[in-house]
């Protein structure tokens, strides 16, 4: 196969790639609720791979989404949000049970976020409540295993490099939703 027909291809077939990696993320949320359960801290480093496979897949099935030619949704692509939302609180769950992060201050969290996510149902909102809980993987990874600390820096580094007008547009894209939701307060 020639260059031309491989992207030919992968024009054709992109929202079900995007699919894909989307369940592909999905069974990382899975496979680090299974670490959760063990509560071994010893899977810390696992834990820390998977979600940056499951960060990876993020981004590369946005990328496959925005190249579908058709545009039509898919019920995967309408629920990828959700699964991102299960990548980061999943990984709350790890660090909670395996007593990295203290239970009550994390629980009450993770039930205001709930409750904000009920009341206020855009995205913006639900990013804003998840990114503290997005950054605590890599906190605990470099105070408890430095090492994975530093490869989740470099994977930040380089998905920044790689994607920096796609983060762009996402930031703005927040920002704007914000001031709107504070517009509607007023």
């Amino acid at each position: 196969m020639r260059f031309e027909e491989i992207r030919e291809w992968t024009e054709d077939n992109a929202k079900a790639i995007a699919d894909a990696l989307t369940l592909s993320r999905l069974a990382c949320v899975f496979l680090v609720l299974v670490c959760a359960l063990t509560a071994s801290r010893h899977l810390l480093p696992w834990v820390i791979l998977l979600t940056l496979v499951g960060w990876t897949t993020d981004i590369l099935d946005g990328r496959m989404a925005r190249m579908d030619r058709k545009g039509a949704p898919t019920w995967v692509g309408d629920h990828d949000f959700a699964v991102d939302m299960g990548l980061i609180y999943s990984g709350l769950v790890y660090l909670v049970t395996t007593g990295y992060l203290p239970f009550w201050p994390f629980f009450a969290y993770g039930l205001y976020a709930s409750l904000s996510a009920l009341v206020w149902t855009r995205r913006s909102v639900m990013m804003a409540m998840a990114a503290p809980i997005a950054a605590a993987p890599i906190v605990v990874a470099f105070a408890h295993q430095p090492f994975w600390g530093w490869v989740f820096l470099g994977w930040i580094a380089l998905a920044l490099f790689l994607n920096w007008g796609r983060f762009k547009d996402v930031v703005r894209g927040f920002i704007t939703d914000m001031e709107n939701r504070l517009g509607e307060d007023e």
